[in-house]
């Protein structure tokens, strides 16, 4: 496979497309939402989605705005649109926007109050974008170095107690705000190394990253002790679907570096991937009021 042209890359990596890169530096506190103008009916389950990137559908249809000023989504089919489409599933509110750390999400928490007070299912992710892997993943690639790309991991695993610790807060949160299910979805490897180095970065420096990642997961999984959430986590379904498998599911565009998808699950990463991990978590009868 090619590589980069190095102008490219730098382009590339500089547009800050990289996993979890949209950051959301204009959006300000959320403002409340108009509450519900439906109530829940008999066997109706209400469903909430809030989080990052992850939840928003980065990578799957177009960028599209969200519901609050600066926020965005991905308009195509995903997990959460194939959990709304499950029969007597009512989608509420979605919530999640791009770029969301988990102090952004715990500010949207009071914006959504009506919606999370008569949900019976909430869905989530977060943490990601606390740990700037956009930065790490520039420092460990083809335009950084091996010592840049060292210090990138080593301040992204001292900083991995602080992410527990902020998303333990969020949670709590938003377990006070729902009496529903919270179930808490984790983050695939982006990379797949089997097929040795990529254009954007070397396969020693991707395991690397993904050894990261793994710990990101663990940092979020601790992070639901002491709350009603359920952590799910995805590594299994994604195992060799990364950017520089054969059969990826990790959406990167090279002929667009500007494009904000890119190191996001694609449409088929969403359907195989989160779908059948979350829906797996969901019992129907324990859900219907």
């Amino acid at each position: 496979m090619a590589r980069i042209a190095p102008p490219r890359l730098f382009a590339l990596l500089a547009a800050g497309i990289a996993a979890f890169a949209l950051t959301l530096t204009g959006m300000g506190p959320a403002s409340a939402l108009a509450p519900p103008t439906e109530t829940s009916t008999s066997g109706t389950v209400n469903y909430v989605n809030l989080g990052d990137s992850y939840s928003a559908g980065f990578g799957s249809g177009a960028l599209v705005p969200g519901p609050f000023p600066g926020c965005f989504q991905g308009n195509g089919p995903t997990h959460v649109t194939k959990i709304a489409a499950m029969d007597n599933m009512n989608l509420t509110m979605d919530a999640a926007c791009a770029g969301m750390t988990t102090t952004q999400i715990a500010a949207v928490i009071p914006a959504i109050a009506p919606y999370l007070s008569t949900a019976d299912l909430t869905t989530l992710t977060l943490g990601g974008n606390n740990l700037g892997f956009g930065q790490i993943v520039f420092a460990c690639s083809t335009m950084g170095s091996d010592a840049a790309c060292e210090n990138a991991l080593e301040v992204a695993t001292a900083i991995l107690p602080a992410v527990t610790s902020s998303a333990h807060k969020t949670l709590q949160l938003l377990d006070a705000a729902t009496p529903g299910e919270i179930l808490v979805l984790g983050y695939p490897r982006l990379f797949t190394t089997s097929n040795g180095d990529q254009p954007l970065v070397t396969a020693r420096n991707a395991r690397e990253m993904n050894k990261v990642g793994d710990a990101l997961d663990r940092a979020i999984r601790s992070a639901v002790k002491g709350t009603s959430a359920t952590f799910v986590p995805v590594l299994g379904p994604f195992n060799d679907h990364g950017v520089g498998a054969t059969d990826t599911w990790m959406y990167f565009n090279l002929a667009n570096p500007a494009d904000p998808f890119n190191l996001h699950p694609t449409t088929t990463g969403y359907l195989n991937g989160y779908y059948p991990a979350v829906s797996n978590r969901i019992h129907m009868n324990q859900l219907v009021r």
